[in-house]
């Protein structure tokens, strides 16, 4: 079997020719099949330029990670207790201020072998790098939880509520299945790239940095196959047809690569699934240089760029042993919510689902999670809003009530708390649509602000979403009264004060 030529892409798999051509070492090189394929080229290039810089071995084994083939990391007992040794000794002889300040709030912690050996593997087993690795990460630790918590784990009420917000967003997605040599895989969904510059989001960097910590550090790391293994990164171009990233700021993406080199863990694979949509990572060829520039050689000389439809991203990524069974988006780009959450319950105790449950419903009625549409339904049209101004005569109409049951759809809201509730296609689109009018509603005086919430329902009925709520005996029918403009109110208020906080 050649490792060195590519999976084949579902354009050859149906018979069609091939648009791409292929570099000697497997990364699809662009030529002028369009614009954007062409701006793709320097990033190939500079992806193949390290590989040459390889010895035949360790090219051999770069591409044996990408391909399943590769093995875990050799370890004995006596290699164990050994690089241990080393470790503390260099840590005696050294000069490493994070270190003493954490060692003089918990010297177990600090010594504590399970704790040096995640640097210690992460690192190959290279002493001085573990040991600078495990200083830097004290010192972002600090940064982002203060000092007081380097000396111990990071526990779910360390974060706050714009944290928890990442965190169930969907941003990122831990698979429940492992590929073909049991790799944990972590993915990426991009709709967060610049997303915490919008003026109407909550999420700031420090947001993204600290969920990022609790999934690394309470969900993968303490699993010995992480460890052992590395895990396979993958970011996913989803593209959501409201919103549109931007770029991150210059200070942003240098916090994200300092805190990402501080983090214990090997990235065996990494692969970048980018669509031509003009919002999309290969659209911005300065971003995408940047983050393969800001990678180590060790993950460059393992990363794939793949380029096509989700059908064909979801493809290519079977052919490198990815299941699509739990993978967050389908062959058809559509998000797979009911799944995003299902890493993170997997690791709770039957205590800490009862905290998520309350969890969810603290964050359902202060706050709004910033997840992307479902391209299944239809999409809500903000254009709307400078139509029919009749407000009073549409308000009016939205307070007929329908008192037979019905059955909700994916598109309709549902009014209630509880994370089934939260996690409903039409809340989760909900809650995105009202960006679009958050700007409008705080510059409002606050005698006008209850027109917007008006407005907002009446743009919303007129394509066909239903306000559902349940009446006494449980079951669903359109709500009666002003209940949807108060909880289109409430939502409008718990952003306003977010955005105030931070």
């Amino acid at each position: 079997m050649d490792l060195s030529q590519p999976a084949p892409s579902m354009l050859s798999f149906l018979g069609c020719n091939e648009p791409e051509a292929v570099s000697s070492f497997g990364h699809r090189r662009y030529e002028n099949h369009n614009e954007s394929r062409t701006g793709m080229k320097p990033a190939e290039d500079l992806l193949s330029s390290e590989l040459n810089k390889l010895s035949l071995q360790e090219r051999s084994k770069a591409l044996e990670d990408l391909h399943c083939v590769g093995e875990e990391l050799e370890e004995t007992p006596e290699r164990i207790v050994q690089s241990l040794e080393e470790f503390d000794h260099v840590v005696q002889a050294g000069n490493y201020p994070m270190y003493n300040l954490a060692a003089s709030q918990n010297r177990a912690y600090m010594e504590e072998s399970s704790f040096r050996l995640m640097f210690l593997r992460a690192n190959l087993y290279d002493t001085h790098k573990s040991v600078r690795q495990m200083e830097n990460h004290l010192r972002q630790k600090a940064l982002y939880f203060g000092e007081d918590k380097i000396a111990r784990d990071i526990r779910l009420d360390d974060l706050n509520a714009a944290d928890i917000q990442v965190l169930l967003s969907g941003v990122f997605h831990v698979q429940a299945d492992s590929d073909r040599t049991g790799r944990s895989i972590f993915c990426v969904l991009s709709h967060l790239i610049g997303r915490w510059n919008h003026p109407s989001c909550p999420w700031t960097i420090q947001n993204v940095i600290r969920a990022h910590y609790f999934i690394m550090f309470n969900i993968l790391l303490p699993v010995p196959e992480v460890q052992m293994k590395g895990i396979v990164t993958i970011y996913y171009d989803y593209i959501s047809k409201v919103s549109k990233a931007s770029m991150p700021s210059l200070h942003d993406f240098v916090a994200l690569k300092t805190y990402r080199n501080t983090v214990p863990i090997r990235y065996s694979a990494f692969h970048l699934c980018l669509k031509k949509e003009e919002q999309g990572l290969a659209f911005t060829n300065n971003m995408l240089e940047g983050m393969l520039k800001s990678l180590t050689q060790y993950v460059k000389v393992r990363t794939r760029v793949h380029y096509g439809s989700d059908m064909e991203s979801l493809y290519v990524l079977r052919s490198y042993g990815i299941p699509q069974e739990s993978f967050p988006v389908d062959s058809y780009g559509t998000l797979r919510s009911e799944i995003l959450h299902s890493w993170f319950l997997k690791h709770l105790t039957a205590e800490g689902r009862a905290d998520y449950d309350k969890l969810v419903e603290a964050i359902d009625s202060e706050l709004m999670t910033l997840s992307t549409t479902e391209r299944a339904a239809p999409a809500y049209n903000n254009n709307n809003n400078n139509n029919n101004n009749n407000n009073n005569n549409n308000n009016n109409n939205n307070m007929a009530a329908a008192a037979a049951a019905v059955a909700p759809l994916q598109h309709d809201i549902l009014l209630g708390r509880g994370v089934r509730l939260m996690q409903h296609p039409g809340n989760v689109r909900f809650r995105e649509f009202l960006e679009g009018y958050q700007d409008e509603y705080d510059r409002a005086r606050r005698n006008k602000r209850r027109k917007v919430s008006i407005e907002v329902v009446r743009v919303l009925k007129h394509q066909g979403v239903r306000f559902l709520e349940r009446n006494e005996r449980g079951d669903w029918v359109e709500s009666e009264g002003t209940e949807a403009e108060d909880k289109v109110g409430q939502l409008f208020r718990s952003r306003r004060k977010l955005r105030k906080k931070n």
